[in-house]
């Protein structure tokens, strides 16, 4: 399980560039710039994370879940690996 943390693209153009390196099992952690342009669907079937701080300054559509620090943590430890894109 690999916790993909994508901070300066867009989650679509992100997808569209990486989008084949995702297991199943993956989770997707979106902070900084990618929270903007969110599509208003899901598009693709990994869990999404923002980080709760980040979550409030702006509406986020419902696939993605917002994290608190304790949250944060659990995530990070519970992926063995950790990209940050």
């Amino acid at each position: 399980m690999t916790l993909h943390w994508i901070r300066h693209q867009t989650l679509t153009s992100w997808l569209q560039q990486h989008g084949q390196l995702l297991a199943a099992n993956d989770k997707i952690l979106l902070t900084d710039t990618a929270l903007t342009g969110l599509p208003a669907e899901r598009v693709c079937n990994n869990a999404i994370y923002s980080l709760s701080e980040e979550s409030s300054l702006a509406p986020l559509p419902d696939y993605v879940e917002p994290l608190d620090d304790k949250q944060w943590l659990t995530l990070v430890l519970d992926c063995p690996q950790q990209l940050t894109w």
